[in-house]
């Protein structure tokens, strides 16, 4: 039997190597896709926050505060800072963030609102709390 070793094309050791470069490289690739999604999603700090209710609202007719209660629970392994929040054309931003600690379920937080003639106009930070610890213990204000 007659062999042709005039034959064209790659030796089987480079071949081996090539497909070795491509299975690792393929590898590196997957592994840095799979720890790229794992990465982002463990960072990601989610805070949930239920209303309660809004009561006293015919005192803003008289100038007087109307009460918002929400339920604010923070599942993440992060503390995590409200830094204000909208409602309606009301958008508030406090000077300093409240801090809702990791691990927090259920903690009360009330904001006064203020306001005249039945429509929102700001929030009376001496009269809202979240707990037990009144927020003007916590930030200096709000700007509205």
């Amino acid at each position: 039997m007659k062999t042709n070793m005039n034959r064209k094309g790659i030796s089987n050791v480079v071949a081996t190597i090539i497909l070795i470069a491509v299975a690792i490289a393929l590898a590196v690739a997957v592994a840095v896709w799979v720890f790229g999604l794992a990465g982002s999603a463990s960072k990601t700090a989610t805070l949930q926050i239920q209303a309660v209710g809004l009561n006293n609202t015919a005192a803003l007719s008289s100038g007087g505060a109307a009460y918002l209660s929400l339920l604010v629970s923070n599942p993440s392994s992060a503390a995590i800072g409200i830094n204000g929040f909208t409602l309606g054309s009301l958008s508030c931003v406090f000077s300093s963030p409240i801090s809702v600690p990791a691990g927090t379920q259920g903690e009360l937080l009330v904001i006064a609102l203020t306001g005249s003639n039945g429509n929102f106009t700001g929030v009376n930070i001496s009269n809202s709390y979240i707990g037990n610890t009144p927020l003007s213990s916590l930030i200096s204000g709000c700007n509205v």
